[in-house]
């Protein structure tokens, strides 16, 4: 069998070049590579010695490096003295030790991906896992290796302040974050920005999803932006059902029973009409985790332009790539991933998420952004939580609180918190304008 791809001199070269020149003038080195980079066992030992000093700011030469691993009983795992002063042998100058160091970031990638290739490869050969699940984790782990390879450079500061003066005029010219078609949480939040995380959160039958869709729904259809939708609970069949009576301001229920009204088919129609052209793609598959809708969501970014990424809902989410301790660690690692999904594609990302049952030992049962359940990493990742609160479900007889819902801003990170009131209409999947309450009712 040929061996995995290796390039032993760039490897001596570089920690020799190191040791002799001196780490803290070769920064970028130690940020680039890892000791996992390397081939041999010695030269991770090596270079982990080196960063450990490099990290100490201490100096990187034979002597300190002895000391450093034999403090860790590692020096005669590299050969002492003599195997350490060896790498130094012919060492003048540290021109190459860039290309060195590219040299072993290559190989490293390289064998990385034959790894990979492999374990996809025999597990497709043994059934362990669908198909389509396979394809998924290629896919993003390979997406994975080339944000790796192309990694992220600091800007100046001249640089960055022409960057935000550019959205400055944005702003100024009447520019603001996508329109959720709700007037007063548009003027609140400035619309949905890119690279936000937001987080709608409430307690069951509060209409977390339904204020999810017709977010989408406004997107999609009067901003003409493409929405990607994840669906983790209902089919797209019914996505589309709830949209559609949504959107034609007909009774979902009686829909459902059959009984809608001719007058109601034929808004149920026009309404059909419109949204066929209308930019928004369901994924619905039973499959889904979170390295599945990373992988799709970028596809679909490329391929469709999309704008907006809607994910019903969280705690439903599983990761599907490395195993956590425990759920809480899990739901954590989702939250930030949904965050830096965000950021890499430089769109909003709207998630659902349940709150705990500590809202119905509350008398007033309204939410707080500390019953987010499973993870308070949820509050640090997002960037906008709005909770979803209706005095209705708990006092159905109070007369004013009939059809009203109130959202709150628990966290804006860069604007204020507070709350607004829309109506909702909860036969018809929809909310709308308070203002519209009387025309509603």
């Amino acid at each position: 069998m040929a061996s995995l791809p290796h390039n032993i001199d760039a490897e001596r070269s570089l920690l020799g070049s190191l040791m002799v020149l001196g780490g803290s003038s070769h920064d970028s080195i130690f940020e680039t590579l890892s000791p996992d980079d390397f081939y041999i066992r010695k030269h991770q030992l090596i270079f982990e010695g080196l960063q450990g000093l490099y990290l100490a700011e201490s100096v990187t030469d034979p002597l300190m490096l002895e000391a450093f691993l034999a403090r860790d009983g590692k020096s005669a795992d590299v050969g002492g003295r003599e195997g350490i002063l060896a790498l130094t042998d012919g060492i003048l100058t540290g021109a190459n030790i860039q290309k060195y160091a590219d040299l072993i970031l290559d190989d490293s990638r390289r064998r990385k991906l034959i790894h990979f290739c492999e374990e996809i490869a025999l597990r497709a050969s043994t059934g362990a896992a669908p198909a389509g699940d396979l394809i998924d984790e290629a896919e993003a782990a390979v997406l994975e290796l080339g944000e790796e390879a192309s990694g992220s450079i600091a800007e100046n500061m001249p640089t960055v302040l022409k960057e935000a003066f550019r959205l400055f005029e944005v702003w100024e010219q009447g520019g603001s974050g996508l329109n959720t078609g709700y007037s007063n949480l548009h003027k609140m939040t400035n619309g949905f920005q890119p690279g936000e995380l937001i987080v709608i959160a409430g307690r069951p039958s509060m209409g977390k999803t339904t204020l999810a869709l017709n977010f989408a729904h406004n997107i999609a259809l009067r901003e003409k932006v493409p929405v990607a939708l994840f669906s983790l609970e209902v089919d797209r069949r019914q996505v589309a059902i709830n949209i559609l009576c949504r959107s034609a301001h007909v009774s979902a229920t009686k829909l459902r029973q059959g009984t809608l009204p001719e007058q109601d088919w034929n808004q149920l129609m026009s309404a059909a009409e419109q949204l066929s052209e209308a930019p928004l793609y369901i994924d619905d598959s039973p499959t889904l985790n979170l390295m599945a809708i990373r992988s799709r969501a970028r596809r679909l970014h490329s391929r469709h332009g999309i704008g907006v990424i809607v994910v019903d809902y969280l705690q439903l989410l599983e990761h599907g790539g490395r195993r956590h301790e425990n759920r809480q660690q899990e739901i954590s690692s989702i939250s930030r991933s949904l965050k830096q999904l965000a950021r890499e594609l430089g769109v909003p990302v709207v998630t659902v998420s349940q709150l705990s049952r500590a809202v119905e030992s509350r008398e007033s049962h309204r939410p707080r952004m500390s019953d987010l359940r499973e993870s308070g990493a949820i509050e640090q990742d997002a960037d906008l939580i709005l909770l979803l609160y209706r005095e209705e479900y708990y006092k159905p007889e109070k007369e004013e609180a009939k059809g009203k819902a109130e959202v709150i801003i628990a966290k804006q990170r860069n604007g204020p918190t507070g709350s607004i009131d829309l109506a909702f209409i909860g036969e018809q999947l929809r909310f709308e304008e308070l203002s519209k309450y009387e025309e509603v009712f």
